[in-house]
């Protein structure tokens, strides 16, 4: 390069040589420092070499590729001319001056891209690392400045170096997944948030290794009238009361004071189901649903209830999680809380789920029907497959569980008591008999029951 001065002293043109594939000097590109504007002569086209690539014979360790001359300069000086560093011709327009140069360039075993850190330059990474490929080039994103003659200037060499070395990383094609990837992948798993589950839910906190995980998708499934709602109110009052996560409640079959009542019930162990209306003390009933946390750790959905559509319902989802810190969602039924659910969206549906979880690290527990209401003649006969519409509802979720009990028993204790099974867990991959829970009519709770077959003397017995 050679610097043109006024009759001051003063540094007005950079006057940049560009030379050909025989290494003949065939045009200048000119900069006006005061400007910063370019104009060539001669031949200054993609065609030619790179800037710089003249001074350096191929097949190094390293060579540096700038988005500009005086960064390729700077570069060179501030590795105390040990490697090679080069320009492209003319910003992010220059993906066919690399491809001239493709075979000169493929010689060095590392190729890093030190752009600029602007829009402009991030695009031109973009258009140019693929060419290069993976195993061989080098992105380093600039963190101090914009570019490289940006720390020279400002005496920061030692920084420079120091983001070349350490933060130059392997260009990788989208959806390969790198070592740092996989690690970090693993470090995220290890990180885990787990939230238990209530004891009373038979064998599952022991099958899921400590209970639900942050970030997966749950199904509740089970006939009608089973007590999917019971099992949901039982899961608002121990997350509340028995951990730190706040509960978001789209409970669209009940008014908020139908779930209010029943996990209020769950803490007085008075079932208020079974009291009169103009019996209820209100003021009482409230004072313990402050102390379970409504208002505060549970957040209710209080659209006077019935479906709403997808768009909507996940607008308000992504609020309950965003806005008011909801670490678990609850929707019972997905059926009912989703307008015009049917089998050509469920799969649009279900992804949208799996990716706000993914998102968010939340967990979503989906309470769903099924085809077939229960009979009474095989009231233990379900699986997730009975899920009513689309397969894609038990396949996209993490976890499914299979709530079934024999509703029309002569037995109170059998028609009171529920059988867990989980054919899905994809976290641990324990499926099977996951115990019993019984409902106990006198306190509206749920408490950990046995088989009812085998009467009461092991907790542990199969079928």
């Amino acid at each position: 390069m050679k610097c043109e001065k006024d009759s001051k002293g003063k540094i007005i043109k950079h006057h940049y040589p560009y030379f050909n594939q025989k290494n003949t000097m065939v045009g200048m590109k000119t900069r006006i420092v005061s400007s910063k504007s370019f104009f060539g002569k001669g031949d200054t086209t993609n065609q030619n070499m790179l800037f710089g690539q003249n001074l350096f014979k191929g097949g190094g360790k390293y060579v540096t590729v700038c988005e500009g001359e005086l960064d390729a300069m700077a570069v060179y000086e501030m590795f105390g001319s040990r490697w090679a560093s080069v320009s492209i011709n003319n910003g992010v327009h220059s993906t066919a001056n690399i491809k001239a140069n493709l075979e000169w360039l493929d010689s060095f075993e590392n190729v890093v891209l030190c752009f600029d850190n602007d829009e402009a330059g991030r695009e031109a990474v973009d258009k140019i690392a693929p060419i290069l490929g993976p195993n061989k080039c080098k992105i380093l994103t600039l963190a101090r400045h914009k570019d490289a003659s940006d720390y020279l200037s400002n005496g920061d060499g030692k920084e420079f170096l120091d983001e070349w070395w350490n933060y130059s990383k392997e260009y990788t094609v989208s959806g390969v997944a790198t070592i740092e990837d996989m690690r970090e992948a693993l470090l995220d798993y290890k990180n885990t948030e787990l939230v238990p589950l209530p004891e009373s839910f038979g064998d599952l906190n022991h099958m899921m290794r400590g209970g639900i995980a942050k970030g997966e998708l749950v199904s509740i499934i089970a006939h009608t009238s089973i007590g999917k709602t019971t099992i949901l109110n039982e899961l608002i009052y121990h997350f509340a009361t028995e951990t730190k996560e706040k509960i978001g409640c789209f409970m669209v079959e009940d008014n908020i004071d139908e779930t209010i009542r029943k996990v209020v019930s769950v803490h007085t162990a008075e079932n208020l189901q079974l009291v009169k209306p103009t019996d209820l003390n209100v003021d009482v009933i409230m004072d313990s649903a402050i102390k379970i946390g409504f208002g505060s750790k549970v957040q209710l959905h209080s659209d006077g209830g019935g479906s709403i559509d997808i768009d909507e319902m996940f607008s308000k989802i992504r609020y309950f999680v965003k806005g008011l810190g909801c670490g678990i969602i609850l929707v019972d039924p997905l059926h009912t809380a989703i307008k015009n659910l049917s089998n050509e969206n469920i799969e649009e549906v279900m992804d949208r789920f799996i990716k706000l979880c993914k998102e968010t690290k939340c967990a979503v527990i989906l309470s769903t029907h099924t085809r077939k209401p229960d009979d009474g003649s095989h009231p233990h006969k379900i699986s997730e497959y009975d899920v009513k519409g689309s397969g894609a509802i038990p396949q996209a979720c993490h976890t499914n569980i299979l709530f079934s009990r024999d509703k029309l028993a002569e037995d109170d204790y059998t028609k009171n008591s529920t059988r867990i099974r989980v054919p899905k867990l994809r976290r641990t991959g324990q499926t099977g008999e996951a115990g019993w829970t019984y409902f106990n009519p006198d306190t509206a709770r749920l408490e950990k029951g046995m088989n009812p077959d085998i009467g009461f003397t092991n907790d542990d017995a199969d079928f």
